[in-house]
């Protein structure tokens, strides 16, 4: 699958995405969205459930999908052919996730996910994997299991 991200610098950077990259992807996703302040803050599973679908509606509402990509005159520092993510790593940042992609080549792309892109980009997830029929069925409610850490490549 391919990710386009395009800054409001004009700056474009093309990833291919496996799917077992994804898989990974989404449970890192999972745990960001979980550890929203306002998420973690409620005792209550169903009233966290709700917190997530109020926060997801919200940035839904705010969000525009409808607006074509543009990559006009956008430069490209990984190039102009798309570079394969084989790995990542999410941290807590100053108003959200922060989350890094590693390409192959050993180069990094990090990204600041407020809660609103946050959401947005779980929603892209969600829609592109089943445009592909990867077969994930992938859910903003659900909560990954604890799982390991990985260190080495995902690709």
């Amino acid at each position: 699958m391919l990710l386009r991200i395009n800054t409001t610098g004009k700056t474009e950077y093309r990833l291919w995405m496996t799917q077992r990259y994804v898989k990974i992807l989404w449970k890192l996703l999972s745990k960001s969205v979980e550890s929203l302040p306002d998420v973690q803050a409620q005792a209550a599973p169903e009233t966290r459930q709700a917190v997530k679908s109020f926060q997801r509606e919200e940035a839904r509402q705010t969000a525009n999908f409808s607006k074509n990509f543009e990559d006009k005159d956008a430069k490209r520092p990984l190039g102009e052919k798309a570079s394969l993510l084989t790995g990542i790593r999410t941290s807590p940042g100053g108003k959200g996730t922060q989350l890094t992609l590693q390409t192959k080549d050993g180069r990094a792309i990090n990204l600041s996910l407020e809660k609103k892109l946050l959401y947005s980009l779980c929603d892209l997830l969600i829609s592109s994997t089943t445009q592909a029929e990867w077969g994930l069925n992938l859910k903003v409610d659900d909560v990954p299991a604890a799982e390991p850490e990985q260190d080495g490549p995902v690709h």
